[in-house]
């Protein structure tokens, strides 16, 4: 328990410094402010309401989950300085934020907790020092915790101020972890919160932040419908062939290069400002691993310090083979199954990996090769220090639509009934393939190399799902194609668009 004069003095400190603090997120290096990630309108949207008082009751706690290094610390003191961040032309839409009718406070948990200082003994301070109660709160407060499961008993805490508070509307609190699993399901808060995720940047946003470029307006979500929702091949193929010209007109701001730059240097924010300097790059993204190694990984799972030295071995395997056989990555680190599944399974709930099972794996009890995807191919590259063999080259690919099927995809997929993504385990079969409610099929093939084998491998995986609806190749090269009734050829940049 810490004492009273510990907890004034880090106030004090905190207090005095935090506009410091803060003004290294929200400026860049010539002072200008930092663009705004796609998440930013959707907190806009929470606090407006909050200081219009019209927030509602599960709103008052939002949970927002992410790897290291996707801006959600940016994000935060952004929404401290919102006035700064709403747009000229969307000023009229914030009219309660902007005119800052509720205190605010941000704190970095992490800092708290390694002060020996607890969530409910700062703020049992903080409303004396306020001279306010939570439970009476008569001005409206808004709260930004990040980090915030430092805090062993965080949930607890917030579970506490969401019952302290049931009887008004004067308080929001964002907060803000690095691990989904922890976040999401925390028990005490089960129907007590909202929880989103942030993802790394897909290629839409990175050109946004990066060069300014907008795509059309809804593009993204007609390319998402079309593909998810289109009767048969020949449908899907005549929506993209009325949009290629769209497609074409967006692309041709960038240079020939722009979309494998994404790919190999474009997941995280943070490289933005970087020009020229690969190398720097991959050391910061690696840099987001091995935080997640020492820090994150440890507070989820008790693993012993010889299976700690391995993860960065195993990460490499994965980065470097085409699909994952457990049993050889078992021979090759000396370690058992089931504690290389627990690493598997804990850089899956970290964020770091995604993991695609294979089609009718519920019915089999045969061991099959798992697919591990990373959640950006930044990811990836950086691991192999940009060197990848030609056999893996495609996978980055993948890991871009692990990425999107994540973050963009599932969201549209509840309309639906659900999406599942899995993959066909067997020799030549397909990169993924998508369910869709009870019925839908798709197809889907990275065809990065030869395209004969990209429409191959569809076929044979359509001749265990004899009912798919159609089949999509996904070419690095060549043009939009209706290669026959069931399959469909869509350019890479059809995707990289949404």
């Amino acid at each position: 328990m810490a004492s009273r004069e510990k907890i004034e003095k880090f106030y004090r400190l905190w207090t005095s410094e935090l506009d410091r603090f803060l003004s290294g997120y929200i400026y860049d290096e010539e002072d200008r402010p930092n663009p705004t990630r796609y998440i930013f309108p959707y907190y806009l949207t929470f606090l407006e309401k909050f200081a219009g008082g019209r927030l509602e009751e599960i709103e008052k706690i939002n949970l927002l989950s992410g790897i290291r290094g996707i801006g959600k610390t940016t994000l935060l003191a952004q929404l401290y300085h919102a006035p700064r961040f709403i747009p000229s032309h969307r000023k009229s839409n914030y009219s309660n934020i902007l005119t800052q009718n509720y205190e605010k406070i941000y704190l970095d948990i992490s800092r708290l907790s390694d002060e020996g200082i607890g969530l409910n003994e700062f703020f049992n301070y903080y409303q004396e020092m306020q001279g306010v109660r939570f439970v009476d709160l008569n001005k409206k407060l808004l709260i930004l915790l990040d980090e915030v499961h430092y805090d062993e008993k965080w949930g607890l805490f917030l579970k506490n101020i969401f019952d302290a508070t049931k009887g008004h509307k004067n308080i929001l609190i964002i907060a803000t972890g690095s691990s989904a699993l922890r976040i999401k399901l925390n028990p005490d808060l089960s129907r007590r919160s909202l929880s989103e995720e942030l993802y790394p940047l897909k290629f839409n946003e990175y050109a946004v932040l990066k060069s300014n470029v907008y795509p059309e307006r809804e593009l993204s979500d007609a390319l998402i419908k079309a593909i998810l929702d289109s009767k048969d091949a020949k449908e899907l193929f005549e929506f993209c062939k009325n949009r290629q010209i769209e497609i074409s007109k967006y692309f041709a701001n960038f240079p020939l290069n722009a979309e494998e730059e994404y790919l190999y240097f474009g997941g995280f924010p943070f490289v933005l400002g970087l020009k020229n300097k690969r190398s720097i790059v991959f050391e910061l993204v690696l840099g987001v691993i091995d935080k997640f190694i020492t820090k994150d990984l440890l507070e989820m799972r008790n693993l012993k310090s010889g299976t700690i030295s391995k993860i960065k071995d195993l990460l490499y395997l994965i980065a470097s083979s085409d699909s994952t056989d457990i049993d050889k990555l078992c021979r090759t680190l000396k370690l058992s199954y089931d504690t290389v599944r627990e690493v598997l399974d804990a850089l899956v709930q970290g964020g770091i990996l995604i993991e695609i099972k294979s089609y009718g794996q519920k019915f089999v009890k045969v061991r099959k090769p798992i697919k591990f995807l990373f959640i950006s191919p930044s990811l990836r590259v950086s691991i192999l220090n940009g060197i990848l063999p030609p056999e893996v080259k495609g996978k980055i690919l993948e890991d871009y639509l692990a990425l999107i099927f994540s973050e963009d995809f599932q969201k549209k997929g509840k309309q639906y009934g659900g999406l599942e993504v899995m993959h066909d385990s067997s020799a030549g079969g397909a990169d993924f393939v998508l369910r869709l409610g009870r019925d839908k099929k798709i197809i889907i093939e990275v065809g990065f190399r030869k395209q004969e084998s990209g429409i191959k491998q569809i076929e044979n995986t359509g001749k265990k799902i004899s009912d798919y609806d159609y089949g999509i190749l996904i070419s690095g090269r060549g043009d939009l194609e209706l290669i026959n009734d069931k399959i469909v050829k869509m350019p890479l940049n059809f995707w990289l668009a949404i």
